[in-house]
């Protein structure tokens, strides 16, 4: 029966089941996440996310320390019923294959500490970890496609700029 109970709560146990539905109010979910800095340890570094306000329909969330830049993302939350609240991450979409995966892995981590800030469950950094590689081998054929085009581009400003090298010289402008 404790099991069960707990499946309810964590809103993430069984066929079926929403891993971003809580069993919790609206008002009690956006003021939890609202007021809570959440943090898991993912190898040597400390990953965090808190509030940075609230907008319309939702909160604006970042993540400081999301590798070399600072990620913000925004918190959708949606009453499932009166004691049921939906919260969907979303870091955007650029079109990009490279930034669009990295976008889902920080919406994967902010979906992990908003469930650790609303259930008390501890990050899994190593299921997180797998999820993330999932994410990344579905996109590679695509991020991969777009580091070709981007080398082919250097590749031709290089001979663009070895072109003009070779008429400045022939000009009498060059070493």
């Amino acid at each position: 029966m404790a099991l069960v109970a707990g499946c309810l709560f964590l809103g993430a146990c069984g066929a079926g089941a929403d891993a971003d539905v809580y069993a919790i109010p609206l008002t009690e979910a956006k003021a939890k996440v609202r007021s809570t800095q959440a943090s898991y340890i993912a190898g040597s570094q400390t990953r965090s996310m808190r509030s940075a306000g609230v907008e319309a329909g939702g909160l604006r969330v970042t993540m400081p320390n999301a590798g070399t830049f600072s990620s913000s993302c925004f918190l959708r939350f949606e009453a499932v019923d009166e004691q049921s609240t939906r919260i969907t991450p979303d870091c955007g979409d650029t079109g990009a294959a490279t930034s669009d995966a990295a976008a889902r892995f920080v919406e994967l981590e902010i979906a992990a500490l908003v469930r650790q800030t609303l259930t008390g469950e501890p990050v899994d950094a190593e299921a997180l970890g797998k999820q993330m590689a999932k994410v990344a081998l579905k996109n590679m054929p695509k991020m991969q496609q777009e580091g070709f085009a981007a080398n082919e581009e250097w590749v031709q400003q290089q001979q663009e700029k070895a072109i003009q090298r070779a008429k400045d010289a022939e000009d009498g402008w060059g070493e």
